[in-house]
């Protein structure tokens, strides 16, 4: 569990390496939400918003992600298209022609070579929506257009500019990947070095008993329980009982407190409401009964996995269980603990998110097991989850609706479903309530966040509903932040303009804008000054000798859309700048790049150059921000307070 994380297909069969921090990978999605949060729609309204249209009249395509290298694509989901007539295509590297050019229908039937099946769905198997984890390299560049109109959701990894990426040819070989997928749910067998300690516990009301305890560095690669009355065959009824009575609970190192504590239902992905089918690749309920988890969870000293029972579930029978643990060797610098944070939000406040996950440090998100309760008509089921990372003012993920995020659609018109990353496990329905659970994993596309992350969803079009909510969130974790912010230059602050030495040549603009954020804060106003150019701007920056790259955030006026600039680094250039699209509604916006540590390793300081390329108008800039990225070994540093205040 040591060196560089793979991308790619490679990531599809490499469910170990989720441990691994990635600093040097930004997530994001793109999708059709509404830009006008505050308009008649008050951003429910979230189809048919697409980045621009390009392409002469009568071949006009409209575009759903444009995006500079290197990077992958890892998911693509969409709904509501016309089988008929509505295509995809995806250019690579500003190549004139797409590579992939097929109706919707053939892309997503998982019968078109090379959209195979598991790793393509349509909307009979994800239940109402079609997905896509295909994995689409690119080194230079990606543009993904269509001529449907309504919804879609695209995540995305961009690396720093000079990581190696092989772009997507089509004849990669996928069989492996089909494989590990369609094998979800079944034992995947041993490796030559691990062990297995299994056993039968009887739990005592309101006592814990331990199922493992060992010293390391080791990784536990698989936890299998076997609970009398749990049986995947049927929904039983006092099976919610029993699986919201029992808790699991995981110890890592020398902490006093649980990094896992869970009740067996929500952390082995069916919810709160009962005994289903679950089938995922990391966690489920199999065949022969048996809860499984094969989240990989690494430990450097000791740890210790024990389960506890209320007096609901005690009785005479025991769980059987089975713990695969195996040795580590290597530098585990880079290797988070798996934790997990469960909140019940019961009920949900109007005008606020529900909250899943919100913790400072560095590390990777990598799922989500939900549970509501709430009105029969659904409507609760309408709300966008927002992912904020490293205190950006804007979301890296903003999407259209909850059951999309759960790779559904329409309410999850099919009924209940599963599938290796998502599954909407209880669906039960009657004149007073609807209860629903569903899960979605982040695996090979996880989140890294290097400073904090804040994950939440709304409950209702706009936070209009009442529900009660439970939400399970699965990530790996170091406690201290890798990403120090070592200046910020203040644009049109004529103390902070002659402190970095800022200068501009071509200049279109300079005043104030008093705007908002889109997402959670769109309601805000924030005030700031800056400039515009179609020439160049130059200024430096401090940064932290020993890092290990630098981050450059940018705030932004998105009015002016699609802009786009080359950066270079002490006249050497680094990469391209370009945030496709725009929003005149919610104009601020965050943009990160990350600098690679071939040009800033040692440095104190840095002269940036941002040339202008092309836009709407021109570039913008009103504040950037240098956030220098810790190496590994000042991981447990106290130099920079994970809870820190962000920038204003």
């Amino acid at each position: 569990m040591t060196g560089q994380p793979v991308h790619g297909l490679a990531a599809l069969t490499c469910l170990d390496q989720l441990a691994l921090l990635r600093p040097h990978t930004l997530a994001c999605g793109q999708s059709s939400y509404e830009r006008d949060t505050r308009g008649p729609g008050r951003g429910n309204d979230d189809w048919n918003h697409f980045l621009g249209v390009r392409g002469p009249a009568g071949r006009r395509e409209k575009v759903m992600l444009d995006r500079r290298g290197p990077g992958v694509v890892y998911r693509i989901w969409v709904t509501g298209f016309d089988p008929a007539t509505d295509w995809l295509r995806v250019y690579f590297d500003d190549e004139p022609a797409p590579r992939i050019d097929l109706l919707m229908a053939e892309l997503f039937s998982g019968t078109t070579a090379p959209f195979l099946a598991p790793l393509v769905a349509d909307d009979t198997v994800s239940s109402g929506g079609y997905t896509c984890y295909l994995p689409l390299p690119y080194r230079h560049a990606i543009t993904i257009t269509t001529t449907m109109s309504r919804y879609y959701n695209i995540g995305v990894h961009t690396f720093g500019p000079d990581t190696p990426v092989a772009t997507w040819t089509g004849t990669e070989d996928t069989a492996a990947a089909r494989r590990r997928w369609a094998g979800a749910g079944t034992d995947p067998g041993m490796s030559p070095d691990e062990v297995v300690h299994a056993g039968t516990v009887r739990l005592r009301p309101g006592s814990a008993c331990p199922i493992f305890e060992a010293d390391g560095p080791r990784s536990i690669s698989a936890i299998t329980l076997t609970v009398p009355g749990v049986t995947a065959a049927a929904p039983r009824e006092g099976t919610a009982e029993i699986l919201n009575g029992l808790r699991i609970r995981m110890y890592w190192d020398e902490d006093a407190a649980p990094s896992v504590d869970a009740p067996l239902g929500c952390f082995f992905g069916m919810g709160r409401f009962g005994a289903y089918p679950t089938r995922a690749l990391v966690v489920g309920l199999d065949a022969a009964d048996r809860l499984y988890t094969r989240l990989p969870m690494p430990f450097r000293r000791h740890a210790r996995v024990e389960l506890t029972g209320s007096a609901a579930v005690a009785g005479p029978g025991g769980v059987g269980f089975e713990v695969r643990h195996r040795p580590l060797a290597g530098d585990l610098a880079d290797v988070g603990y798996l934790r997990t944070r469960l909140t019940a939000t019961t009920p949900t406040a109007a005008g606020c998110d529900i909250p899943i996950l919100d913790v400072t440090g560095s590390g990777n998100f990598v799922g989500v097991t939900a549970s509501y309760l709430g009105r029969p008509d659904r409507w609760f089921l309408e709300g966008d989850e927002r992912i904020y990372v490293d205190d950006s003012g804007s979301p890296a993920f903003h999407g259209t609706g909850t059951e999309d995020f759960f790779n559904g659609g329409w309410y999850f018109a099919r009924g209940p479903y599963t599938q290796p990353m998502s599954g909407n496990t209880a669906h039960l329905l009657d004149e007073r309530a609807a209860r629903i659970a569903a899960y979605r994993f982040f695996l090979q596309d996880a989140v890294p966040f290097r400073r904090r992350i804040r994950v939440s969803i709304e409950h209702g079009g706009f936070n209009d509903t009442t529900t009660d909510a439970w939400m399970l969130a699965y990530y790996y974790h170091q406690p201290r932040s890798r990403l120090t912010m070592t200046d910020t230059l203040d644009i049109g602050d004529p103390a902070s303009e002659s402190a970095h030495a800022y200068r501009i040549t071509e200049q279109r603009w300079a005043g104030a804008r008093r705007y908002q954020y889109e997402g959670v804060a769109d309601t805000v106003d924030v005030l700031d000054t800056g400039r515009a150019h179609r020439g160049t701007s130059r200024f430096v920056l401090r940064i932290a000798p020993d890092n290990d790259g630098v981050l450059l955030r940018r705030r932004f006026d998105q009015t002016i859309a699609d802009q786009r600039a080359d950066v270079l680094v002490d006249d050497r250039p680094v990469g391209s700048w370009y945030v496709a699209g725009g929003n005149p509604f919610r104009q601020w916006r965050d943009a990160d790049f990350l600098i690679p540590p071939s040009v800033t390793a040692g440095r104190t300081m840095i002269e940036v150059t941002i040339r202008f390329v092309a836009s709407a108008l021109d570039w913008n800039e009103f504040t950037y921000w240098a956030y220098s990225l810790t190496p590994p070994e000042r991981a447990h540093s106290t130099r920079d307070t994970v809870g820190s205040k962000p920038p204003e």
